[in-house]
């Protein structure tokens, strides 16, 4: 099962507008991706599945083993995500930017805490990154995170090979809603019991575009 997220409609959607939507067989839309459509007047289409068939209530073997093979996927590409942190930081750390590799450290810690609540399967605790609370991350970034593209120019800069690393930071874990979707999605429910990790990544993803937004000289959002 594919999960069709906001942000990948908002990319489709900012390279060529579009009136209707085709949802492929064996796909799904999130409730935030399906407002983007409503937002903007797109018709949501069903592609007819030729080879849907009924099956009994409950999950059947197969079922919870691609269920399975979904969790052991994500788990390993936290793993991976994990050691990217370590890498982009180490990179930082050797180039001389001391202070924004302690940040990425940081920030990997955090992330660290997201991954482990996963395989404990409790809530992660509240992120807090340096002495910044949760709501003001949000407060700060509600524009960014939207509107806050790197492309060639940005690279350019003087900072632009640290902002490119920190890019491919948050476009990896961007990937990882999907993931989450697909391996904690309740179709029963239509739910995903894990909203929590989303939203934790996604905070995550906030502070990475403010990091990016200071080293092109934006002013601090706290004083």
């Amino acid at each position: 099962m594919r999960f069709i997220t906001e942000t990948e409609l908002r990319d489709l959607y900012k390279a060529e507008p579009f009136t209707a939507y085709t949802l492929e067989p064996q796909t799904k839309i999130t409730p935030e991706a399906r407002q983007f459509l409503v937002d903007r007047g797109v018709k949501l289409v069903a592609a007819p599945d030729n080879k849907k068939i009924s099956i009994p209530n409950g999950k059947s073997e197969s079922d919870q083993e691609r269920e399975s093979r979904n969790v052991l996927r994500l788990r390993r590409r936290m793993e991976s995500l994990e050691s990217l942190f370590l890498m982009v930081g180490a990179n930082l750390l050797s180039s001389g930017d001391a202070v924004l590799a302690e940040e990425v450290f940081a920030l990997g810690r955090c992330f660290g805490e997201v991954k482990q609540s996963a395989w404990e399967q409790r809530l992660p605790v509240n992120l807090q990154f340096q002495n910044w609370s949760e709501a003001e991350i949000k407060n700060c970034s509600t524009y960014l995170g939207k509107h806050f593209d790197i492309n060639e120019f940005h690279v350019r800069a003087e900072n632009g090979a640290a902002i490119a690393s920190l890019n491919h930071l948050r476009a990896t874990l961007r990937e990882l809603e999907s993931s989450i979707l697909e391996a904690y999605w309740h179709e029963e429910g239509r739910v995903c019991s894990r909203e929590d990790l989303i939203e934790k990544i996604n905070l995550i993803m906030n502070i990475l575009c403010v990091m990016m937004w200071k080293c092109l000289g934006g002013q601090s959002c706290k004083a």
